[in-house]
């Protein structure tokens, strides 16, 4: 598929275009923007095939960040949308695919996505790879998530998760961390026979080989796969970006954290990545119940707190945070629920009570 934007900065425009965008196999719409320079630091940071530029935008107008991406990826199609026809003979000056009138029709887009299909060659593509890290490792086909890939051996499963946790990797480096017990020559030779089971599992896609082996270095062709802990960490750099104002991405980061990285795997080398993980997830989690709570919006505030201790149990601290909002809400019976459960659990795992302050507190409850 193609990868797509949209720059506009009228939500009701944004909406319509994202609408009609939805229903092409082609178009993979990556993110839609208001403001044009968020739009240019994120095509910094990842590829394009398409841009759908407003024109008429303040700081920066369509045809000057058209400019913009050009000058950063030449390659990059620019479908310019406007209300006025002003500008059309200036946007084919600059070699634009297609000039777009405000309201654009489904019938009126089908026409520019014909000119992609052709200028594209597009066909039907093969299925995505889909590789999921967290709560285990998962490969599949995006269209057969219920039919995952099997690779030969655990060591094959492991080569694949290393391959896909580090991105491009050297040659020795994976030999030292998965073969290091072996000499030089055998180890290559492992390394060279599992790189062939996977690839003999997975194929290769219409537009090249999942895995680049050069004689150094193997590295993961991101364009071709999609991957959860990429996405997690995409969407937490957005996230860490404004952190006051990213709820729908708090939710997005929150369906893809769907247990440890690579749970249930006892390698080695994924344990402080794990680690690293579920404390960024859980200050994400921190922050936004924080925030919720500061503008009283309490029951917000308890969905991510209560999602902390998903994660860790021990947290007493957000334990005492859960209590208090459960009695100002007026939730007795769950506030002496919670405190029942951080009972049980600091004596199951630590042989400790709860603290004074909250011991307290339950017992003006219960009087």
């Amino acid at each position: 598929m193609l990868r797509a934007i949209i720059v506009d900065d009228e939500e009701l425009s944004v909406k319509r275009l994202k609408k009609i965008l939805s229903d092409s196999s082609m178009i993979d719409l990556k993110e839609a923007f208001q403001n044009p320079l968020d739009a240019f630091e994120y095509v910094k940071e990842n590829k394009i095939d398409i841009a759908f530029l407003d024109i008429s935008m303040p700081e920066i107008n369509g045809m000057k960040l058209s400019s913009l991406l050009r000058e950063h990826n030449a390659a990059v199609d620019i479908v310019f949308v406007t209300g006025f026809d002003e500008y059309a003979v200036q946007a084919f000056d600059m070699n634009a695919l297609d000039y777009l009138m405000k309201p654009v029709s489904a019938t009126r887009m089908s026409k520019t996505l014909d000119k992609i299909r052709t200028k594209h060659r597009f066909t039907a593509a093969s299925p995505t790879l889909a590789v999921h890290l967290f709560n285990g490792l998962k490969i599949c086909w995006n269209d057969q998530e219920k039919q995952p890939i099997k690779l030969r051996s655990p060591k094959t499963e492991e080569l694949f998760a290393f391959l896909m946790y580090k991105g491009t990797v050297s040659r020795e480096e994976v030999i030292d961390m998965l073969w290091r017990e072996l000499g030089h020559e055998k180890a290559l030779k492992n390394l060279n026979s599992n790189l062939y089971y996977i690839r003999k599992a997975i194929g290769a896609s219409e537009a090249g080989d999942y895995i680049q082996a050069g004689r150094s270095e193997i590295g993961i062709d991101r364009d071709l796969v999609y991957c959860d802990l990429y996405e997690f960490e995409q969407v937490m750099k957005q996230i860490r970006l404004e952190p006051d104002k990213n709820e729908s991405l708090i939710e997005r980061v929150e369906a893809l954290y769907t247990g440890a990285f690579l749970s249930g795997k006892a390698y080695e080398w994924a344990s402080e990545k794990a680690r690293r993980l579920e404390q960024d997830y859980i200050s994400m989690l921190e922050l936004a119940a924080r925030f919720q709570l500061k503008q009283n919006q309490l029951n917000k505030s308890l969905h991510y707190f209560l999602e902390i201790l998903k994660v860790d149990g021990l947290r007493e601290d957000i334990s005492h945070e859960i209590i208090l909002i459960y009695i100002e809400l007026g939730r007795k019976n769950d506030a002496i629920r919670q405190y029942r459960l951080l009972e049980e659990t600091l004596q199951h795992e630590l042989g400790t009570q709860p603290d004074p302050y909250i011991q307290n507190v339950m017992m003006s409850l219960t009087k």
